[in-house]
């Protein structure tokens, strides 16, 4: 029985890295999405849900024609319709005749859980595919560290593309690295891999920009149109706190002393918006007010078309902007969004923060 999943941006290579410690050696991996996969899903979904959903149900129509038969479908992603998703996969990959085995992960179901995770794990025993579990959320943790690097170093790289080229190389070698002794000294690994094979301008003063908003939005490059790459081209190192680390990470989670953006931006966004209204809405709003405290020079917020929790913080967003003069572009996304467009909006508002950092204008 062959194991895939849909793809989800750098968080593909986590579940990767679960499965083969589970030691399943029949996996499918998912292709990056292209504009086929995003055609497949808009043509069996309804058109006013969201865009996450026809990019997901594209990616899985994918891996099913490839030969997959178990399908892992992440059910974590607190007060989002992201989360209802799975029993609609089900029932469109059903009427299209898909054989095939959803399993759920439901992080907020604990027992479902572990009862849908030993699926997975075949003769293991449960102490053993727990720590291929412990090994997939401490592989996250230095995935994420990866990608910080690689927007970090793309926007002052001399030669263009060679962070992107590491930054690949680092990800199959944190997949492919293979007990704890060694897992643990991939971030002084990876590190060196920059900054030994990553000539950078040392002069450059770059601009900074936070990258905030829906989770798949922010995650999944084929949505958002690789904006942070674009970023990096246009010399902007670029940040984002929004990865799938909160919700897999146990060993974050029960550290108390540990300090998390989320918790934080949700607190400063209190003022503003008092309840939380699902998605992201309160950590978009909080994260600008941070941002602006920690020197950044603005924020993007990223949303796909018909998302309603970020509709509602992309209209409290500008009011943030001018109390706090922190400059914000909200970009909303779906499966016709052009690059040409986006890429001129980006240019403008870099050309903008770059004359506000040297005082032209207010």
């Amino acid at each position: 029985m062959s194991l895939s999943f849909p793809y989800l941006g750098t968080f593909s290579y986590v579940v990767e890295a679960i499965a083969k410690g589970m030691n399943r050696k029949d996996i499918i991996l998912p292709h990056e999405p292209t504009y086929k996969t995003k055609q497949l899903g808009s043509r069996h979904a309804s058109e006013f849900v969201c865009t996450p959903f026809k990019m997901l149900l594209g990616s899985l129509i994918e891996v099913l024609d490839r030969g997959a038969y178990q399908i892992i479908f992440t059910l974590f992603v607190d007060f989002c319709r992201l989360g209802y998703y799975s029993p609609l996969f089900k029932l469109i990959l059903d009427d299209l005749g898909y054989d095939f085995e959803l399993i759920d992960l439901d992080w907020q179901n604990k027992p479902e859980f572990f009862r849908n995770f030993k699926k997975l794990t075949g003769d293991l025993s449960a102490w053993q595919a727990f720590q291929a579990f412990r090994v997939g959320w401490i592989k996250n943790r230095y995935i994420d560290y990866t990608e910080e690097l690689q927007f970090s170093y793309g926007a002052i790289e001399v030669n263009k593309g060679s962070t992107r080229r590491v930054a690949k190389k680092a990800f199959r070698l944190i997949v492919e690295t293979e007990r704890m002794s060694n897992i643990r000294k991939l971030p002084d690994v990876v590190k060196k891999m920059f900054e030994n094979e990553v000539e950078i301008d040392k002069k450059a003063n770059p601009l900074k920009i936070g990258v905030v908003g829906e989770l798949y939005a922010v995650v999944e490059p084929a949505i958002n149109l690789h904006i942070m790459k674009r970023l990096n081209d246009l010399g902007v190192i670029t940040y984002t706190p929004i990865t799938f680390t909160r919700w897999i990470d146990l060993g974050k989670r029960l550290n108390f002393f540990k300090k998390h953006h989320h918790k934080e931006a949700v607190k400063r966004a209190k003022p503003y918006l008092e309840y939380r209204l699902g998605g992201k809405a309160q950590e978009s709003i909080g994260s600008a007010i941070l941002y602006k405290e920690e020197g950044w020079d603005g924020m993007i917020h990223l949303y796909p078309f018909t998302c309603m929790p970020e509709i509602i913080s992309r209209s409290i967003l500008p009011q943030v902007s001018k109390e706090y003069d922190f400059p914000i572009l909200s970009l909303v996304l779906d499966e016709h969004t052009g690059e040409a467009g986006l890429q001129t909006r980006l240019e403008a508002y870099v050309d903008l923060l770059d004359r506000k950092r040297r005082g032209d204008f207010k």
